[in-house]
């Protein structure tokens, strides 16, 4: 797929589903996001990726990792994104 790190970045950029690996404490430091392709199918991706959470209280910060399974479209776009 052309240019899918492109897609990806470009779609994580303000993705509510990086607060479910936050937990809800604070909010993720969007400069600190990197990502790594452990997957890709037809339909499919997984993508492993950590980030910076930035603590309100106690006030702080934390390293962050998860795994997310995004959805395509038939076109190879991002349609849909889980922690999974």
């Amino acid at each position: 797929m052309p240019d899918l790190e492109g897609k990806i970045a470009d779609f994580l950029q303000d993705r509510r589903e990086l607060l479910q690996c936050a937990e809800g404490q604070g909010h993720w430091q969007a400069d600190s996001m990197e990502f790594d392709i452990l997957e890709t199918g037809e339909r499919a991706v997984v993508i492993l990726i950590r980030f910076i959470e930035v603590m309100v209280q106690p006030a702080g910060q934390v390293d962050r990792c998860a795994r997310m399974l995004l959805e395509l479209d038939e076109f190879g776009e991002i349609i849909s994104a889980r922690v999974c």
